[in-house]
């Protein structure tokens, strides 16, 4: 407690200098994120963070069948089977790379992101180069997008050489815009049958179309270029057939050509540039703002792109250390990938949720709440678990992808988690799932949409402020001051001015907002007392006959049928886990000496009934709890409860969490029975990784099988990391949980870089019986944490 106090000491005494820093270097940091690649749902695409303001995107499709325009590709779907996707590299500030190999519609395309600093949020380029696959006859369409959803201006001008756009809007100021395609870009060949034909266009390097449509329906890019693309193609093949005595051919070249149209383009808000290309191909947008220092030519981005590789190859290696590790070049290559998806999955993201004032009834009772209602707008900053199928922002999966992004980039990590948290309500609510806008919600079925404020969902984002104490524990007495700078990350980019001043300001505010959270699970998710006891533990609310989607693991089996007196195991744990880092959050905020001693208290209390509760002796495991009537009970005759309390038991993750999170004592007996169910073969453990249930139990792969089974990165990475930090050295067990450790780590890293080896993607789980991803791709969330897992940083 001396280094604590020691720690408060500082922080208190340097809050008044910390207070009038923080606005300005907030402010820097806001300028450095505000454009990147900020719309993960598109395969590319581009925002800053702003609402209502500048969005952009690429759009292709191949040439050879008149019917690829129908699946013109805009933003990420699992329909659209490409063989790859995902960025390579991306380092989250002013870099990203990725390769998108497309068979079906016969183009391979890489994309370079730079940014250059500057005044509202600098300038920014991307370089489009590729080809066009061998088995491509006719070529492809490409086309980049600019659309302005809120208020400005925009005006369009089309060369033979590029197709320019200026434009001014309140929060960017004046900007220019370059759409430049490269002088060697080859146009599609023209079918001999129509060289000599009346009213064929001639190609063109580029086009440009101008529209004015709904602020509302920008997004909806994709869908209107279609619209014009069919209106077009329809009029181009009537008149080829006319001209050729409907003969034709009616090929693709020619019929999706685009002309120039919307010359005067002064009212329009939406502006395409197409290019239609055969072979090697590239071209160059170019974003620039008023500020002359932040200029961009296209001869720069080449260069700036290779210096950017090689920072990124060297920030990675001092990061996490592969090579020392003894991981090859492939091997470090896969686990770039894994971080960088994961970064350029992070969105931006605006617009109204929808929500219920009321709470969900619970199961079994007539469903009477009145219609939900829109939000008001609000924007979330956030990291996305799968680009075609999650898009959005998850509570429960957000703390894991924290504690991977928290190594790499702590300011870009500290304003992720700021985001989230100024999306809770006054009683400490967030919504699980963060549904914002037409666009987000156009990808969500209706019956999952409706927020309930009854809900919670696991707490992970504690998972970061935890690493942010941890951190600061760590900082020895000398130098103090000075090893601030290093408190989010010894290795990892960051900024020391930013963090001495952030770390300060944050830490009363995270208290806060954790204190807030945790008061909501206590008095929302309250199980009622067991029969013949005082004591409540803890219920999951959103039950159905076989979900549990606000726990996270939602087929997992619990009692059946559901009842308003079962209590969860995990959940127990989680607000275990929520006061044991209120406990040392107190410990560090200015006066928080009462809370402090508080949450102690509390916690001493849980940690006493979380065994009380939920331990089982006759099967040596955590479990669930419900009420049942009692056999042959008389209530004529029979003295006492007509109820009994029985335990719902199903080995597997739910009955591993009170270790997940560290809350056995090493030197407790229950450690060496939890290591024996992991170690098991004949239960939980696998060659792969440790399923999510055990072989042995009666719904292991049944029904839907999602965590009834397969193996999930998210809670294999708690068994590593919960082994690392509490059980390896320490305890009776060490020798069981150290064998354990390293088997299950050359296991998990063995299969997932095989996997993707094999299929180029991360996967949303992994079989227990060969290992072959499964679920969703790329997944890009959780999964990634590999890299830790690789590099033993827990």
């Amino acid at each position: 407690m001396q280094l604590l106090g020691f720690v408060v000491a500082v922080l208190a005494a340097s809050s008044l200098a910390a207070s009038n820093d923080s606005d300005d270097i907030q402010r820097k940091l806001d300028s450095d994120l505000q454009w990147g690649t900020y719309r993960p749902n598109l395969y590319f695409g581009t925002r800053p963070r702003l609402p209502s303001s500048l969005l952009s995107g690429l759009i292709w499709f191949g040439l050879d069948n008149q019917r690829n325009w129908q699946n013109t590709r805009h933003s990420c779907e699992l329909g659209d089977n490409l063989l790859e996707y995902g960025y390579s590299r991306h380092n989250g500030r002013d870099f990203g790379e990725q390769l998108m190999v497309d068979q079906d519609q016969g183009v391979e395309i890489k994309s370079e992101f730079i940014k250059v600093p500057g005044e509202r949020g600098g300038s920014w380029a991307v370089r489009f180069s590729g080809r066009t696959l061998e088995e491509n006859v006719q070529g492809v369409s490409l086309a980049y997008y600019f659309g302005l959803e809120g208020n400005g201006t925009m005006a369009l001008d089309v060369s033979k050489r590029m197709a320019k756009i200026t434009g001014e809007t309140p929060d960017l100021g004046p900007f220019r815009i370059r759409i430049v395609p490269a002088k060697h870009n080859q146009s599609p060949p023209l079918h001999p049958a129509l060289q000599k034909t009346k009213g064929i266009p001639e190609a063109v390097k580029i086009a440009g179309i101008a529209m004015d449509v709904p602020k509302k329906n920008v997004w909806r890019a994709r869908d209107l270029f279609q619209e014009k693309l069919i209106k077009h193609a329809q009029q181009q093949a009537n008149a080829i057939l006319k001209n050729t005595d409907g003969k034709g051919p009616l090929t693709g070249s020619v019929l999706f050509q685009l002309e120039n149209e919307g010359e005067d383009s002064s009212n329009s808000n939406l502006f395409f540039a197409q290019m239609m290309v055969h072979g090697e191909f590239a071209f160059d947008v170019i974003y620039e703002c008023e500020d002359t220092s932040a200029a961009i030519k296209s001869g720069d981005i080449g260069a700036l792109a290779s210096n950017r590789r090689k920072e990124f190859d060297i920030q990675f290696d001092a990061v996490f250390g592969l090579g020392e590790k003894g991981f090859d070049e492939e091997e470090v290559e896969i686990a770039q990938k894994a971080l960088s998806s994961l970064i350029g999955g992070i969105g931006y993201f605006y617009g109204s949720s929808l929500v219920s004032d009321e709470p969900k009834p619970e199961y079994g009772d007539i469903d009477e709440t009145s219609e939900p209602r829109l939000s008001n707008p609000y924007s979330l900053f956030a990291g996305t678990p799968s680009r075609p199928f999650f898009p959005r922002g998850f509570l429960w999966d957000e703390g894991f992808q924290l504690l991977l992004l928290s190594r790499w980039d702590a300011d870009l990590s500290m304003d992720v988690l700021r985001s989230w948290y100024h999306t809770m309500d006054k009683n400490g609510w967030m919504a699980r799932e963060q549904i914002l806008g037409e666009e987000a919600r156009s990808k969500v079925p209706k019956e999952f949409q409706i927020q309930y404020p009854n809900f919670a969902n696991p707490p992970t984002l504690l998972f970061a402020v935890q690493a942010l104490v941890d951190r600061l524990e760590a900082v020895s007495t000398a130098g103090m001051v000075d090893q601030l700078a290093q408190v989010y990350s010894t290795q990892g980019r960051h900024n020391s001015a930013t963090e001495q001043t952030l770390t300060r300001e944050y830490m009363q505010d995270l208290l806060q907002y954790s204190s807030r959270q945790l008061e909501f699970f206590m008095r929302t998710q309250a199980g009622e007392p067991l029969p013949g006891s005082l004591e409540h533990g803890y219920r999951w609310r959103g039950r159905t006959m076989d979900h549990t989607l606000t726990s996270g693991i939602d087929d997992y089996p619990r009692a059946r049928p559901p009842s308003t007196r079962e209590l969860h195991v995990d959940l127990f744990s989680w607000v275990t886990y929520m006061l044991s880092v209120d406990t040392e959050l107190a410990a560090f905020a200015r006066n928080g000496l009462e809370l402090n001693q508080t949450r102690e208290q509390q916690l001493e209390s849980h940690l006493r009934l979380l065994d009380e509760l939920h331990w089982n002796s006759e099967r040596n495991m955590y479990c669930d709890v419900t009420v049942q009537p009692r056999d042959g009970y008389d209530e004529l005759e029979d003295e006492g409860e007509s109820e009994e309390s029985v335990f719902v038991c199903h080995k597997g993750y739910v009955s591993l969490f009170p270790m997940l999170l560290g809350l056995v004592p090493p030197e407790s007996p229950k450690m060496g029975h939890i290591l024996d169910m992991i170690e098991d073969p004949d239960e939980l453990w696998s060659e792969f990784g440790i399923r999510s249930l055990s072989t042995q139990d009666e719904f292991y792969g049944k029904g839907e099988d999602y965590w009834r089974g397969p193996i999930w990165i998210n809670i294999n990475y708690l068994v590593l990391s919960s082994l690392h930090k509490h059980y390896m050295s320490d305890g009776p067990h060490q020798e069981q949980a150290n064998r354990i450790y390293s088997k299950l780590r050359q296991n998990l890293v063995r299969n997932i870089l095989d996997q993707f080896r094999q299929t180029r993607f991360f996967w949303e789980q992994y079989n227990p019986h060969d290992g072959h991803g499964q679920g969703t791709h790329p997944f890009t969330g959780w999964t990634s944490l590999v890299v830790l897992i690789m590099a033993e940083k827990y």
